[in-house]
């Protein structure tokens, strides 16, 4: 008789807690049952949002991202500015944002061209031959490349590491889904004992030997350097590990300075390379938009092979339309979430505090409503028509909404422009961007259809 006295106050229980956090305009998931409601759905309470005011309000007033994601991921990443906790990420983001100005970035301009004539040459075994996987040249040159640039580290000569430090970044996003579908991994002791556990803790120490690498090797640097410049004084435009190691001793821990590494490691060598990867299919697909795109190109260059400028840069607007389009079609990053700390007001609805709110970008940024009949066509033209574009400017947020958005913005369309552009003066790409299969990972990735094949351009 106690048992069922029991269970029924749990009911009651929720009955009542379901009424008090859900308003009448509050949408409900569907296949709810008499006095149970969604029970079995034990993770807890979300809601997900499409509508670009209401995911820029949430983004923009709340930092703390949901538990169960960044708990997976902080094994790998730690406190770092992807996953860490809003309390680190408010501090750690002002300290490193000038890292990532303008001034700065410019003057990676030497390597990314270097970097783009060495993944050209890397390419012309498959001139005029079967498709092949860009995809994988196109993470193994950012992963050089973030380390070249954000730590002055040359890991050029090490590609067989590298290889396995990439292989190891896709097993452990890999994990991180196949964790999250499986309820019993929730629990620490249960995932402790798993197979999946010990996968996760080799390529974790596959993953950190590269940032130990790197680090050790530029402390020897700074320290021989004996440069130790004071936070306050004119070292505020500092490369990325530079600038972590100039607050070593007052702001950052060893531990900070390694997870700051290990997220800027793993973002830049995964973010942009898809990009590229997308946008050189997309290309493929459409002739008559690469047509375009190297005509510019053309009247910019003429039939030099020189490197790309800033001022080149400035010039390529169809270029900007092109990789804009790609990044509205295939958003990189479709989905993010935040905890409600406090009762929010959206739109139609009251978002209650306690609740996970999912961000789904992708529905923004695919959105017929917002963007018209043509949602699902590559049309870089509605990017230099503003009367093509979505009224609501927030409806264009590739890059996210809110102050824990990219960081590298402008680092990322600098290197994508710079290697596109060497590119395309060498090779006609094709491919066909309607076979492609996603794979479902943290970061949107391709996983087949995406190969393209190159010719030589006469």
């Amino acid at each position: 008789m106690m048992w069922y006295l029991v269970v029924a106050a749990v009911c009651i229980l929720y009955v009542y807690w379901s009424f008090r956090m859900y308003p009448g305009n509050m949408p409900v998931y569907p296949g709810k049952l008499p006095l149970l409601g969604n029970l079995s759905l034990f993770l807890g309470d979300a809601v997900v949002i499409t509508d670009p005011d209401d995911c820029n309000q949430v983004l923009s007033s709340y930092f703390e991202r949901p538990g169960f994601a960044n708990k997976f991921l902080r094994p790998f990443l730690g406190d770092g500015l992807l996953v860490g906790p809003g309390s680190i990420w408010k501090d750690r983001r002002k300290l490193i944002s000038p890292s990532f100005n303008q001034q700065v970035i410019d003057s990676f301009l030497d390597i990314f061209n270097k970097q783009s004539r060495r993944l050209v040459k890397s390419w012309e075994e498959y001139v005029g031959d079967e498709n092949f996987d860009h995809h994988d040249y196109l993470e193994k040159t950012a992963l050089e490349t973030v380390c070249l640039t954000m730590a002055g580290v040359d890991i050029t000569q090490q590609r067989e590491y590298n290889n396995r430090c990439l292989t190891a970044f896709r097993t452990l996003v890999d994990r991180v889904i196949e964790r999250a579908k499986n309820p019993f991994y929730y629990t620490e002791l249960i995932y402790s004992m798993s197979a999946l556990k010990k996968t996760e803790d080799s390529n974790v120490a596959i993953s950190h030997q590269l940032t130990d690498q790197v680090l050790q090797r530029k402390r020897e640097e700074y320290n021989t350097d004996q440069k130790i410049i004071d936070p306050k004084s004119e070292s505020k435009f500092k490369p990325f590990l530079h600038r972590l190691l100039d607050f070593s001793n007052t702001s950052l821990s060893d531990k900070d300075i390694k997870d700051e590494m290990n997220n800027i490691i793993f973002a830049g060598s995964q973010s942009s390379s898809a990009v590229v990867a997308y946008t050189l299919l997309l290309l493929g697909t459409y002739p008559e938009i690469q047509q375009k795109c190297r005509k510019q190109i053309l009247d910019v260059f003429g039939d030099s092979d020189r490197d790309v400028s800033k001022a080149d840069l400035t010039q390529l607007k169809y270029l900007d339309a092109v990789l804009k389009e790609t990044m509205r079609l295939c958003p990189v990053a479709p989905f993010t979430g935040r905890i409600i700390t406090e009762d929010t007001k959206l739109k139609n609805a009251v978002l209650r505090k306690g609740l996970v709110c999912g961000v789904m970008l992708y529905g923004v940024l695919n959105n017929p409503e917002l963007w018209g009949s043509d949602v699902n066509e590559f049309v870089p033209e509605r990017w230099l028509e503003p009367n093509r574009l979505p009224e609501n400017p927030r409806a264009m947020g590739s890059f996210g909404y809110g102050k824990r958005n990219c960081i590298g913005k402008i680092y990322a369309i600098m290197t994508m422009k710079v290697s596109i552009v060497h590119i395309l003066r060498r090779y006609r790409v094709t491919g066909n961007y309607h076979n492609m299969k996603l794979k479902n990972q943290v970061i949107n990735k391709p996983a087949r259809g995406h190969e393209i094949r190159i010719e030589l351009l006469e």
